[in-house]
């Protein structure tokens, strides 16, 4: 049976209105936005305020981070204000400052939890909320982060005190533990500049390694014990460059902790840098304290014109010439500042390097290997007379 104009036009407006319904219905789901406004900033004023931040938290349902901006730069205050990560705080406020609005979402309250919205006073809120001050009492950002958009750039945003939500097309990292905003740079010390190194655990002294050539010589012992040798060339560098490569996990107040007994190494540079690292082991992870003294520089042997590359200058490090005169006291001075006070916690494989003694860096050494066919060699003199009178 042929349908009839008006039958036809009734079938299409039926269709229509099940698609409004069900555009009513599901309006939750991604669509693109078709308002005024999408794709500009999202936060245009803080552009412009960048400069004048003086305050940034971070938090969800479970932590709380404050970075705040004091004389010296940006702290942590959850973590005694010790000095942040400016870099990622940086790119942080980077991408909040250039976010531009993509979508609009939902503005329904019971969608919330589907883009990760939901208000940080639900336990089982996935959203983080970002708030922003400058010189006033009042944030002059406050909004939630929420999760990623999955297979594409942006995250899911919203004011805290509006209900439409949105996806924007930058995706800035909400990180609320106070152990991740921690300035990450411990030590500014090259192992080229290291000529000793030593170890003592609890108050027995275990080792002092040694080199007379800086760069890339490995330390030694000046004498070895009967039988043992080292376990590989250079093992010993292992005892420093584990602390000068080292980033610290998080950070404590010394006093807080008991360094009676710790093990302690003490890490001795060309130019007459000391650094003295004490180790122990807490019921919350491995923790070390660090202090640094100037003391008299090493002398060193000339590096052999063999191992210098054809274009490469002789450097203090290269040549053995003279320190500086009163760098190592600066370089000293300006760890103390930094380190002076502070413990800091450490990986368990930095904890092993700085706990080890002697015997864990040597192995008995092997006798020399016999050819296939080599003839035995004679007993020596006297030794056959002896298995004859037994």
């Amino acid at each position: 049976m042929q349908m009839n104009q008006k039958s036809r036009l009734g079938l299409a407006a039926a269709i229509v209105a099940v698609m409004v319904l069900l555009v009513a219905v599901f309006g939750h789901r991604e669509r693109p936005g078709t308002v005024a406004g999408v794709a500009s900033p999202w936060l245009p004023q803080l552009q412009s305020q960048l400069g004048e931040l003086r305050r940034l938290r971070l938090q969800s349902s479970a932590e709380t981070v404050t970075l705040a901006r004091g004389e010296a730069g940006w702290v942590v205050e959850e973590r005694a204000a010790y000095p942040a990560d400016f870099r990622q705080l940086e790119t942080l406020l980077e991408a909040l400052a250039s976010a531009r609005l993509l979508e609009r979402k939902t503005a329904r309250p019971e969608y919330f939890d589907r883009l990760g919205l939901v208000d940080i006073e639900q336990p089982a809120s996935e959203a983080v909320q970002l708030e922003l001050w400058s010189a006033g009492e009042q944030p002059v950002v406050r909004v939630l982060l929420g999760r990623a958009a999955e297979g594409r750039n942006g995250r899911y945003v919203r004011a805290v005190s509006e209900q439409q939500t949105w996806l924007i097309d930058t995706s800035p990292e909400p990180m609320t533990n106070p152990a991740d905003w921690l300035e990450r740079t411990l030590l500014d010390i090259d192992f080229s500049r290291v000529a000793s190194v030593s170890r003592a655990l609890g108050a027995t002294p275990e080792f002092s390694a040694t080199r007379t050539v800086a760069g890339d010589a490995p330390l030694a012992l000046a004498a070895l014990p009967a039988g043992k040798v080292p376990r590989y060339q250079g093992v010993f560098d292992a005892a420093a460059r584990a602390i000068l490569t080292a980033e610290p996990e998080d950070v404590r107040k010394a006093a807080e902790l008991d360094f009676t007994g710790a093990a302690e190494t003490v890490i001795g540079s060309f130019d007459g840098l000391n650094l003295t690292v004490r180790a122990i082991k807490a019921k919350d992870g491995n923790w070390v304290a660090l202090g640094a003294a100037a003391g008299t520089p090493v002398p060193r042997a000339e590096a052999p014109a063999s191992e210098l590359a054809s274009d490469e200058e002789l450097t203090p490090e290269t040549a053995g010439t003279d320190a500086i005169p009163g760098e190592a006291a600066a370089q000293a001075e300006r760890l103390n500042r930094r380190l002076d006070g502070w413990a800091f916690k450490v990986s368990d494989y930095v904890y092993g390097e700085l706990v080890k003694g002697l015997a864990d860096y040597l192995q008995d050494e092997q006798p020399p290997a016999v050819a296939p066919g080599t003839p035995a060699q004679p007993p020596a003199a006297g030794q056959a007379g002896e298995s004859r009178d037994e």
